[in-house]
């Protein structure tokens, strides 16, 4: 593994870049028709510090780059590679139409439940930058924090669950139970530690409970998978959610090589994080409300994404590379067989253009109908949804038998 810190080689680089003129490729520019802004309106790469520092958390160990903008921001950068960041940039952009949405009925808005985004640029296939969240911290490094006086250790859990992974559901869900017996929710203690104040307390867990419905429900409702503790943030300052990693969309998560069962990530840990009332407080409420929201929109939303039909940068199934990556999160080296789909893509470049044109249509439109029928209403209210997949999420059946990584006890 490399050092935390070191000098990126190419120092050349890093000093003409900031000749150039190029405003930060992850700041929000406010686009005007007339073409003409303000210096104080582009702020502009002045200089780029050459020590760039590689992140604790992610499996691909993202790079973390400091800019020092026109305007005297300090702005830091994450650089991935090999990654495949063009979901996650679509995704985006999918998020902040349904933002839009919900900040336009009156129920939503007064309680500020939005999605919360950041900047992705896509270089290529295989890399691309992103937006550094400041304040934000994942959730897998909080919980390390809090289970410290566990009878079971978080890492000593996970090969619990590895050990039975092959093995029946009845013994998987033992192995499971006996698992939560000697690790108990805490994510309570965040709270506690970081809003001292009852005023700051109150609202960051109002804050937290919106934020988790919001980004659940939309969750479901796009089939987004891979919801494990290092893709999901929380903000220090606000107490706020943040998800990133859009990779598994459109439920491809039942496809993976131990298929997700439940519909969101709400497992013990982040129900704590809500207070005394649990799920059925303000969490059921505002689930309530984004599913109404996103119903009535439901045409809008079909709209958004047949027009991701013609973009030629989405990708309706798992990408190799995300395959591999995957693997390397499911299995060691080795283990389990191949399950990188490289002989899938030999098959597929023998096809010829129409076929695989054909073949990517047929994809879209079966995503898009699952969304589709997700938001019908099917005799069942939203208050009735809403139950049923607070059920499925919290149903220990179904947690016991997720890969372990996702950490399911958490």
């Amino acid at each position: 593994r490399p050092p935390r810190s070191t000098l990126f080689p190419y120092t050349t680089l890093f000093r003409s870049l900031p000749l150039l003129n190029l405003p930060s490729p992850v700041k929000s520019i406010l686009v005007k028709k007339a073409g003409s802004y303000k210096e104080s309106e582009l702020p502009i790469i002045r200089n780029i510090n050459e020590q760039i520092t590689i992140a604790a958390s992610g499996v691909s160990h993202p790079k973390i780059m400091k800019l020092l903008l026109s305007n005297g921001e300090n702005q830091k950068m994450l650089l991935k590679a090999p990654d495949d960041l063009r979901q996650d940039s679509i995704m985006k952009q999918v998020f902040e139409k349904v933002n839009k949405i919900l900040w336009k009925d009156i129920e939503t808005r007064k309680r500020n439940l939005r999605i919360r985004v950041y900047n992705v640029l896509p270089l290529g296939p295989t890399s691309g930058v992103l937006e550094f969240v400041p304040n934000s911290v994942p959730l897998i490094d909080i919980l390390k924090s809090m289970h410290v006086n566990d009878e079971l250790d978080i890492n000593e859990a996970r090969l619990k669950m590895k050990e039975v992974q092959t093995q029946s559901k009845a013994v998987r869900y033992q192995v499971y139970k006996d698992i939560c017996k000697k690790v108990l929710p805490n994510l309570r203690g965040f709270f506690y530690n970081n809003f001292t104040s009852p005023d700051l307390w109150f609202g960051s867990r109002v804050l937290y409970s919106n934020g988790i419905a919001t980004t659940s429900i939309t969750g479901y409702v796009l089939g987004i998978g891979d919801r494990h503790c290092n893709n999901i943030l929380l903000d220090k300052s606000s107490g706020e959610p943040i998800h990133i990693d859009f990779g598994v969309a459109f439920d491809q998560g039942k496809t993976l090589p131990i298929p997700e069962t439940v519909p969101f990530r709400l497992t013990r840990d982040l129900v704590d994080g809500m207070g005394i009332t649990g799920v059925n407080g303000i969490f059921s409420k505002s689930c309530e409300h984004v599913l109404r929201v996103l119903r009535l929109n439901k045409l809008y939303i079909s709209g958004i994404l047949n027009v991701l039909k013609y973009d030629p940068l989405y990708s309706w199934t798992l990408s190799p590379l995300r395959k591999k990556k995957l693997k390397l999160i499911y299995f060691t080296e080795g283990e389990m067989g191949d399950v990188t789909g490289n002989n899938n893509v030999a098959n597929t470049n023998k096809k010829n253009s129409n076929e695989l044109t054909h073949d990517i249509e047929i994809e879209a439109n079966t995503a898009i109908e699952t969304v589709k029928n997700k938001l019908e209403a099917k005799g069942l209210s939203d208050e009735a949804v809403v139950r049923e997949l607070i059920r499925d999420a919290t149903d220990e059946n179904n947690l016991s038998v997720i890969f372990m990584g996702w950490a399911p006890f958490l």
